[in-house]
């Protein structure tokens, strides 16, 4: 693994979506890796397994963003916080994310939020906002 390029964690079960996500971030020099199936693996180990410079979020359950929430508000709260894009097509939950008015979303503190559908410019520019944030970018 070249240590240079940025690690993306993307967790989405919409193979189509994650698919697409993978050829443009790669094609931009990112190492991605995808998280399909929750119940196999979850997030968290996923996290300290790869040790990502960001992670993409999709919630799990349709309707909510559900336990997404607590994924994120982890990875935030970490010593080596790793960033964190809410990437979801739930309108309510984007817009609460956005207005970091209730508790879990202060919590959660996502490094963007990126509502489904996206425009291709607004993921890379998201992705690499939250990589210029990353703890094992900057060294720490």
């Amino acid at each position: 693994m070249d240590e240079s390029m940025a690690r993306i964690l993307v967790v989405d079960d919409d193979a189509d979506i994650a698919g697409l996500v993978d050829e443009l971030l790669h094609d931009e020099g990112y190492e991605v890796t995808i998280m399909h199936a929750r119940g196999l693996e979850t997030v968290r180990a996923a996290v300290e397994r790869v040790r990502p410079d960001c992670v993409l979020l999709d919630g799990e359950i349709a309707g909510t963003y559900g336990d997404s929430w607590g994924d994120a508000a982890w990875m935030t709260a970490l010593s080596a916080p790793v960033p964190v894009i809410m990437f979801t097509a739930e309108r309510s939950a984007a817009d609460e994310a956005a207005d970091h008015v209730s508790e879990r979303s202060r919590a959660a503190g996502f490094s963007s939020v990126l509502s489904k559908p996206f425009e291709l410019d607004e993921l890379l520019h998201v992705v690499a906002l939250a990589v210029s944030q990353s703890p094992f970018r900057r060294g720490t």
